[in-house]
């Protein structure tokens, strides 16, 4: 019985290693793959899940290996706070999303909001210009169908304004602009320009932004549906275990 509670444990804190590893992964590949620094927001908390999983699987291992009580203690602890972390995030991602508020649209955008103030777009905008984002031949072809939200919004002008495309550069019509809109008179030729200064390049961004923590927030529950049946296992490793020990305590009295 004994070996067979260390079996669980052992099963337990391999599972846990090895959701480490598409986590620190992920996080190597935003840090050290990713085509713009832009995309930073989300290698922070990728790289403090992944190494948050690994000290836990360690200490677990570091407990069931040898025979310390109090590490196999810390391991269920650490795992049950990870587990509530994560279930924080996934509220505090769904709302931000506006994935839980009503269909009519009248809920404030969290991530509208915060990418809307002044200071976070100036940095925003400086990094999505720097990043040459607008590189991509396909805005060059102003082939809008190809393109990202993001490259539509920040690369070429809002098609309602009229731009006619003369070979790379895009010209305003002999007959006037088609629309007075402020993107249409935001645009301009000059690349580090474009129409980084448009809403429409903030409406792409926060659409990228979006999908990309909506990409996050799923993981993130496949995360804790798996944590949650690895603690369970856990659980019935430490109590089996528990009674073990108080069975064999029994036998010697």
């Amino acid at each position: 019985m004994l070996g067979a509670g260390c079996g669980m444990f052992a099963c337990s804190n391999f599972l846990t290693f090895l959701s480490s590893l598409p986590v620190l992964t992920a996080a190597a590949i935003l840090r050290y793959c990713s085509n713009t620094r832009c995309s930073n927001y989300l290698e922070a908390p990728m790289w403090v899940l992944g190494i948050f999983l690994l000290l836990v699987s360690l200490a677990g291992m570091t407990g069931s290996c040898c025979g310390v009580t109090f590490m196999l203690w810390l391991y269920q602890w650490l795992l049950f706070l990870l587990i509530l972390v994560l279930f924080c995030f996934i509220a505090l991602m769904l709302i931000a999303m506006g994935e839980s508020g009503s269909k009519s649209g009248s809920r404030w955008d969290l991530l509208q909001g915060i990418v809307a103030e002044e200071g976070n777009w100036i940095a925003i905008r400086s990094c999505l210009s720097e990043s040459k984002i607008c590189s991509d031949p396909a805005v060059s072809r102003g082939n809008s169908a190809v393109l990202l939200p993001i490259k539509n919004g920040c690369c070429k002008p809002p098609s309602q304004c009229g731009f006619v495309k003369n070979g790379s550069r895009w010209t305003i019509p002999k007959s006037g602009l088609a629309s007075k809109h402020q993107d249409c008179l935001t645009w301009s030729i000059k690349p580090n320009r474009l129409c980084y200064y448009c809403k429409s390049c903030k409406a792409g961004f926060v659409g990228r932004l979006k999908n990309d923590w909506g990409k996050l927030t799923t993981f993130s529950i496949c995360l804790v549906c798996f944590l949650i049946i690895n603690f369970i296992i856990g659980c019935l490793a430490v109590r089996r275990s528990h009674v073990v020990a108080l069975f064999q305590t029994t036998r010697r009295d």
